[in-house]
């Protein structure tokens, strides 16, 4: 289970950031141009809180109740207690790439990141 803090409004995960980002789309996707079949498609950003830089990770896409596709800007993911945060850029940068895949697809993943890096 994700940990959440009690006095946290926006409900960000700290902790099991993997884990719970795999568990919000189970059964439903969105089969791509390339046959592949889109989940999450995360975004990461910064912002300042208490004068701290910090660094959050979010889903771009979700899904309505027939399983249709649609956009998810950062407000609806802080909404949906969607948001993974972070003390450091990279880890957020490395999370919406590949960061909370599994098996072949986080190979896949790893390695269009690199090649893009």
């Amino acid at each position: 289970m994700a940990y959440i803090q009690k006095n946290n409004p926006f409900k960000l995960v700290r902790r099991g950031r993997k884990k719970h980002a795999r568990s919000i789309r189970k059964g439903v996707g969105h089969v791509n141009k390339e046959g592949k079949t889109e989940t999450h498609k995360m975004a990461y950003g910064s912002g300042e809180v208490d004068g701290k830089t910090v660094y959050r990770a979010y889903p771009t896409i979700t899904f309505d109740d027939k399983g249709k596709k649609k956009d998810q800007s950062y407000s609806e993911a802080k909404k949906a207690g969607e948001l993974y945060e972070f003390k450091r850029e990279k880890r957020a940068e490395k999370f919406a790439a590949y960061g909370y895949k599994k098996g072949k697809a986080r190979r896949e993943a790893k390695r269009e990141y690199k090649k893009n890096k």
